[in-house]
């Protein structure tokens, strides 16, 4: 072996034990975008590596519960609290059974004005030799920001979904792109010809919108200053041009063939939770049969799908099927609603401003819940929830069957995936009725033939496995970047002489 040749080893061997910078990207979208990639990032701290944090302005107290986070750095302004407000009032009438309609058009176009904050913001931390990353660690809101860097200064990423990317890996047999579909099937295999063809006209029907978006986005990043087409991958290719990470699990998703840069890496859940706090410790121990309901803490409930929805519970507290109710209901929501309507409870009228201030024994309204500690109670029989990415992997995991009423994107497919799965059943938004609510309650708490109770458990086993993934995401972001490292050499990215 020569002297170069050790030289190289050496350097090799030593570079492999020396900590690397990793850089968690997450804008839009709330706290729930963030949590998974920070646990992923927790993940590799624990293994040496150095962690900065880069989001938008006032969303810097995300990392209160992730002290390894060395530094944040404010990329610019972020939606507005009346932006969240009004992207969430147009997600409860949007209408999936119409396609991808004006108000998912709306939100996009909202959520994409925030590229050239982000691409600025994010590019002055990458050229800067103090603060560049070794690797990017994006949600997927934050994609196109994160694949410039790549292109433009050679910075290898990976794209967190919360459930598999359309476009991407498709499979025969899954009918249309899930989250854009006209009659939500995990599968074609009940599904009848006309819904196939609905779904798969969706995209087809959404081209000239999609269309008219693009070119709006071209001059976007021209304005911005990109000076190269854009690394958005669309349908050149099936497969992905970055690592791309899956908050979720063959067992919750219809298994599929992946190409070696996706992986399912789901449930990616926080080691430790807060646990219960007197008022909820209290409630749950004097009641043996809680349904537990939390819709989001973004959904702003309608007064009408609010009375359908309580009236449907307090009807299956009569009727014995539960003896308690937990609501996880935001000020927010509870700001809407009509406080002196009269309610009748255990036999006695009460106003809804004195349920909301808990004078009914059997009837708790928090503003908040710890959610997973609510759910690892063993009273808690049944959860009401909109199976968003996390919710849905909550359920899974503390072995729970649910009521669903999923408000938009992921969720609606979430809401098929769990009642197919046997551990839940769903309701739709804007039809269900109170009766429909007290029926399905009956139906999975009383589980006559022990099917909920064997597939819960069947579910919860799985999730407890794939749980540990978190661990395989971190080994794959080691990989990709122990790979690139050696494999770029001194090159940096496709323009990079030009663009720093």
């Amino acid at each position: 072996m020569s002297t170069d040749q050790r030289t190289i080893q050496a350097n090799t061997m030593q570079n492999e034990s020396e900590e690397r910078l990793i850089l968690a990207l997450v804008t839009t979208g709330g706290f729930t975008h963030a949590a998974p990639v920070l646990d992923v990032c927790q993940a590799l701290a624990k293994r040496g590596h150095t962690v900065d944090f880069a989001t938008l302005d006032g969303q810097e107290n995300w990392i209160k519960n992730y002290p390894f986070i060395r530094r944040v750095h404010s990329l610019g302004p972020g939606p507005t609290e009346e932006q969240y407000r009004e992207h969430w009032s147009r997600m409860l009438k949007h209408d999936a059974k119409k396609g991808v309609g004006s108000e998912m058009w709306e939100s996009k176009y909202l959520w994409d004005s925030f590229f050239p904050i982000t691409y600025k913001g994010l590019r002055k931390v990458c050229i800067d030799p103090e603060t560049r990353p070794s690797f990017i660690i994006a949600d997927f809101f934050a994609e196109l920001a994160a694949k410039d860097m790549m292109a433009e200064l050679g910075i290898p990423i990976a794209i967190m979904w919360p459930q598999m990317p359309f476009l991407l890996a498709p499979a025969s047999y899954i009918p249309g792109q899930p989250g854009f579909q006209a009659v939500i099937s995990t599968t074609s295999e009940h599904a009848s010809l006309m819904s196939r063809l609905k779904n798969e006209l969706v995209m087809v029907c959404a081209m000239p919108s999609f269309l008219v978006w693009l070119r709006w986005l071209t001059a976007l990043r021209k304005k911005a200053g990109v000076r190269y087409p854009s690394p958005i991958q669309l349908t050149a290719s099936s497969r992905p041009i970055c690592l791309v990470l899956v908050n979720s699990f063959f067992g919750l998703e219809t298994p599929k063939d992946l190409p070696p840069l996706m992986a399912p890496v789901g449930p990616i859940l926080a080691d430790e939770f807060p646990t219960l706090d007197q008022p909820h410790g209290s409630f749950l121990d004097s009641h043996n049969r809680t349904a537990y309901v939390a819709l989001g803490t973004h959904i702003n409930l309608t007064q009408d799908i609010f009375d359908k929805l309580f009236s449907g519970l307090v009807q299956s507290l009569s009727l014995g099927h539960i003896d308690g109710i937990i609501w996880s209901l935001p000020a927010r929501t509870r700001e809407n609603l009509y406080h002196e309507q009269q309610l009748e409870v255990d036999g006695e009228l009460f106003s809804l401003g004195d349920l909301l201030d808990n004078k009914a024994s059997s009837v708790f309204f928090p503003t908040y819940s710890p959610q997973r500690a609510v759910l690892d109670h063993k009273n808690v029989t049944i959860f009401v929830t909109h199976a968003g990415g996390s919710s849905a992997n909550e359920v899974a995991y503390h072995g729970k069957p649910a009521l669903v009423i999923p408000f938009m994107f992921d969720q609606l497919c979430n809401a098929v995936r769990l009642e197919e799965a046997g551990i839940g059943l769903r309701l739709d938004k804007f039809d269900f009725t109170q009766d429909e609510v007290t029926s399905r309650i009956a139906l999975i708490t009383e589980d006559e033939d022990g099917t909920f109770a064997r597939n819960v458990l069947r579910l919860r086993r799985i999730a407890r496995v794939a749980a540990r993934r978190k661990h395989l995401a971190a080994d794959l972001v080691e990989e990709v970047l122990y790979d690139d490292e050696l494999r770029r050499g001194n090159k940096k990215g496709w323009q990079a002489d030009q663009c720093i």
